[in-house]
């Protein structure tokens, strides 16, 4: 199977080929690698269709090694398609994030919450809770944070902040 070549197909709004490739790859190890290294890619086309799959592929509950979680998180320094990073970064919640990147995850984090995009924004608000809820010294500033999001002016972000603190013991945006 040629990945590059699956992946190609992809015209960038039916998802038929993509998902049944998502199916193939669940149980090899080595081709969910393959995949994200492929998102990596200076093509667009590539990084939006690979990141798809990988979302489909965790949707479909395939459990990425500590490996591929470090290099799913690196992914964030290097995509460029506005589509890419939300698919990754709905991955997040799934994910035991790695402790050595902890630093790095929450700047990029921290910087897509300015961003033009109200879906990056929502989900990097989900994203910093999520990393909040796996790193407990960072909590305040990511409630205080978590806060200032409910004066966002896209419903979607104030709805997808609500929920996520929903979940979560320490978040309280009232206080």
């Amino acid at each position: 199977m040629n990945l590059v070549d699956e992946l190609s197909k992809f015209d960038g709004k039916r998802t038929a080929s993509l998902h049944g490739l998502a199916e193939r790859l669940l149980n090899r190890k080595e081709n969910v690698s393959e995949l994200i290294a492929l998102a990596a890619s200076d093509r667009e086309s590539i990084q939006s269709a690979a990141t798809w799959v990988l979302k489909n592929v965790n949707e479909l509950n395939y459990q990425f090694s500590k490996t591929q979680t470090n290099s799913l998180v690196r992914l964030l320094d290097k995509l460029t398609r506005w589509d890419a990073k939300l698919h990754v970064l709905q991955i997040l919640p799934d994910l035991s994030l790695p402790a050595q990147e902890y630093d790095k995850l929450h700047i990029h984090l921290k910087s897509f919450v300015t961003a033009e995009n109200k879906f990056i924004r929502a989900w990097a608000y989900n994203g910093l809770a999520v990393l909040g809820d796996q790193q407990s010294s960072l909590r305040l500033e990511i409630n205080s944070m978590l806060k200032q999001a409910q004066l966002d002016p896209a419903p979607s972000v104030r709805a997808r902040v609500r929920n996520v603190c929903k979940s979560l013991g320490w978040a309280d945006l009232n206080g």
